[in-house]
């Protein structure tokens, strides 16, 4: 396995380029922990000018001179209640594959679903593990406790990960009715990616989906 480590970083010099018409400049995907700039990023993501939320749409480029489309992230209409699926196409046109955002079987997680349209094959993920749902009950109460540490302490605006839920995520692909292979696993910000199991164009631009 020729593993993948890497994250989305949204600090200033990843937004250092020139979009795509229509589009803004919104980050990068760059090797390691995002603490120092790369100096050639994986790929440079831009989103689409007026989509956000559940109707993002990205276009994500090679750093790399010269400079070219990897793929396209677009929002496919229609999609069946609380699911919201992406269209996923190379820089050529083709699609190679689907991003399904939906909820777990218990309706308790949101699930995150990755279908690559080459090897027909999909790996799906559950956001945060049960420690980490667990952890995030337990110390729910004590929320208006830490609240208040934070504002005496003169922070107005807490970190986000003070109220964050778990947000740890492992796309987990089954192949021949073998056990479980991890195409993608998301923690502490970082994201390791196993380009053998899926397209990897596909792994990007689900990291983005997931940052956005």
């Amino acid at each position: 396995m020729t593993e993948i480590t890497f994250c989305l970083s949204r600090a200033d010099f990843a937004q250092q380029f020139t979009a795509l018409p229509g589009h803004e400049a919104w980050g990068a995907l760059q090797t390691g922990n995002g603490r120092i700039a790369a100096e050639s990023p994986l790929a440079r993501v831009h989103r689409q000018g007026g989509s956000d939320g559940h109707d993002a749409a990205f276009a994500l480029t090679a750093a790399a001179e010269p400079a070219h489309t990897l793929c396209t992230v677009a929002p496919e209409a229609g999609a069946a209640g609380s699911q919201n699926a992406y269209a996923v196409h190379d820089g050529t046109g083709h699609l190679i594959g689907r991003i399904v955002h939906e909820r777990s079987p218990l309706g308790i997680r949101q699930a995150w679903r990755i279908e690559d349209a080459v090897s027909q094959c999909s790996a799906i993920a559950y956001k945060g593990n049960i420690r980490g749902w667990i952890a995030y009950w337990a110390i729910s109460p004590f929320w208006a406790i830490l609240a208040l540490i934070h504002l005496f302490n003169g922070d107005l605006h807490p970190g986000r990960s003070l109220w964050s839920k778990p947000y740890r995520a492992r796309w987990h692909l089954r192949t021949g009715g073998g056990p479980k292979k991890a195409a993608l696993d998301f923690n502490t910000g970082r994201y390791r990616a196993d380009p053998g199991l899926l397209n990897v164009h596909l792994l990007y631009a689900q990291a983005a989906l997931y940052g956005a």
